[in-house]
């Protein structure tokens, strides 16, 4: 699995080792962090990782990817899919990012890159999120990354590429 590069950005892809030490209490590596991550978000993500991994044989490259900023190497958040495009080419994609960092489109340029990457794949045919409709800073996030808004009901808005 590749790391993707993006103009401020790497988004490297979170190992199983790495996903066992953050979903037990760890910190993985010599890996410098800002300030508020892991989020609850990347907990989680670490999880599917670790769940993935016992039960699939992994997500490969349709997994999560650290955010880390080039210019220093801090690990900002996260990104990546849940899974693999299911039997209709679709593929759901998510980010979280550490509170101090939410102010400088890292997540656009974060996402904006896995959504081109994803498009890029002969396997993949549409690009899926979705949000809360009071979530005002990720409906940003989404369409300033390039999703459009395909719908909405009671509890989402649902956004795809």
């Amino acid at each position: 699995m590749d790391a993707i590069d993006t103009q401020r950005l790497r988004l490297v892809p979170l190992s199983v080792t790495d996903a066992h030490a953050l979903v037990n209490g760890h910190r993985p590596g010599a890996d410098s962090w800002a300030d508020g991550y892991p989020t609850d978000g990347t907990l989680v993500a670490a999880g599917l990782v670790v769940t993935a991994h016992a039960t699939e044989g992994g997500l490969g490259r349709w997994g999560v990817y650290q955010m880390v900023r080039r210019a220093d190497g801090v690990i900002l958040g996260d990104c990546g899919f849940l899974g693999p495009p299911d039997h209709r080419g679709c593929v759901h994609v998510g980010y979280g990012l550490a509170e101090p960092e939410r102010d400088h489109d890292y997540a656009v340029e974060a996402l904006a890159a896995l959504v081109a990457w994803a498009r890029a794949q002969p396997e993949a045919t549409r690009v899926l999120a979705d949000v809360a409709p009071t979530n005002l800073a990720t409906v940003r996030v989404l369409e300033a990354a390039g999703l459009r808004r395909a719908g909405a009901d009671d509890r989402l808005v649902y956004y795809e590429a």
